[in-house]
């Protein structure tokens, strides 16, 4: 039986009592909740988003009394695609008598809703032409309120990557049309992970959801959080993590995931009853990025000429790819790199950091830092200032 096993989880969400210092964002959330107010939380990807909107809903239904919803609308785009996302939510949260009354309700409508296996799924899988997913959204939309007459004393909804409903025309809309009318019984969070498309639906005064939702951001993740959340999980698998703890708090530069992806290597580079240290730091490090690179490489491709360039520039500018060296080696004008800057916040590839930029994910920092210095001899790279240098060694 394997009984040493990695303590770092980065593939999948965390379970909410493995989460880091995310105390106070979820009191928040669960504050605003029970006060009825709607929020809209904002988070880059590999943020922990997921994991802290599963720990408000745990906490919100342990100690608040709320009735948990979690709908999933990652890259969702069709009307009859929400409409199984919802229906697939309640099915998931709703248990014992509660849920046994609100499926003899949908059952009752004729549209085919169901939360067992043979809801408006599988009908439009079978018989799409015979299924009409608007008319069933809607009852979907309506549920909050049925919920509120069987007994629930408040139904707290996230709708996950909800900057997705962008791909449907006017889903923004049919969705205001319940909301507006949800406060007394419901409170929900929008949570997204790209600001541009998120501010399109809060902040523009044309769109229906415009100024409905207190913003809130997720940052990261504070160095002596993380410090203590590493150095225990080693000692608890009779390693120590040693001289390495430095250099990884600096290259993860409190990205959550990034952060328990350098630690996940480190561990694999330390024999039980062993202490970690700069050598192993080294290896795990390269094996992380070994691992990325087809990840960056990907994601690089999709990025435009320009956009490749103001990505460079801000790494060889240290946070401003507007200084005149940096633009003359990308042969980069300054109004296009303003231009790609905006869409590269809008994206959450670069924040705003002050008077400078930052590349959000410090990895992919490091990745597009050797890129500059490809074909350059290695101590020079290691000399060079800027951001997401090379790991103390």
């Amino acid at each position: 039986m394997i009984t040493d096993v990695n303590p770092f989880v980065y593939s999948h969400p965390l379970a909410p009592e493995d989460i880091i210092d995310r105390d106070q964002e979820t009191h928040d959330l669960l504050a605003n909740a029970v006060g009825g107010h709607y929020v809209r939380l904002y988070a880059p990807r590999k943020y922990g988003k997921t994991s802290l909107l599963k720990r408000a809903l745990l906490e919100g239904e342990l100690n608040e009394g709320l009735t948990p919803i979690l709908v999933d609308l990652y890259r969702v785009v069709s009307i009859a695609d929400v409409t199984i996302r919802f229906e697939r939510a309640y099915a998931t949260a709703l248990k014992g008598a509660l849920r046994g009354k609100i499926e003899s309700w949908l059952q009752q409508n004729g549209l085919g809703l169901s939360l067992g296996a043979f809801g408006i799924s599988a009908k439009i899988q079978l018989s799409p032409k015979g299924v009409e997913p608007l008319a069933a959204l809607h009852t979907l939309l309506d549920l909050p309120q049925r919920l509120e007459e069987h007994g629930s004393y408040r139904a707290f909804i996230a709708l996950d990557e909800f900057q997705d409903v962008n791909n449907i025309p006017s889903l923004d809309g049919i969705m205001r049309s319940h909301f507006q009318h949800q406060a007394a019984f419901a409170s929900y969070v929008f949570a997204g992970s790209e600001p541009g498309l998120m501010k399109q639906l809060f902040e523009n005064r044309a769109r229906p959801l415009y100024g409905s939702a207190v913003p809130m951001r997720l940052g990261r993740l504070p160095r002596d959080e993380l410090a203590a959340y590493v150095a225990n999980r080693f000692t608890q698998t009779g390693r120590e993590v040693g001289e390495a703890l430095h250099p990884l708090l600096s290259a993860a530069d409190g990205h959550p995931q990034r952060s328990m992806l350098l630690a996940y290597h480190l561990w694999e580079q330390v024999n039980q009853g062993e202490t970690a240290t700069l050598d192993s730091w080294a290896r795990a490090y390269e094996a992380a990025l070994t691992e990325l690179d087809p990840e960056f490489d990907a994601a690089w491709r999709r990025l435009s000429v320009n956009h490749q360039k103001t990505m460079r520039a801000v790494i060889a500018g240290q946070g401003s790819p507007y200084r005149a060296s940096a633009l003359t080696r990308f042969d980069l004008e300054k109004t296009n790199a303003q231009w790609s800057v905006k869409q590269l916040i809008g994206t959450a590839d670069l924040e705003q950091e002050g008077r400078q930029q930052r590349v959000v994910d410090p990895l992919f920092a490091a990745w597009i830092r050797r890129l500059n210095f490809a074909g350059m001899p290695r101590d020079m790279e290691e000399a060079a200032p800027g951001q997401a240098a090379t790991p103390d060694t």
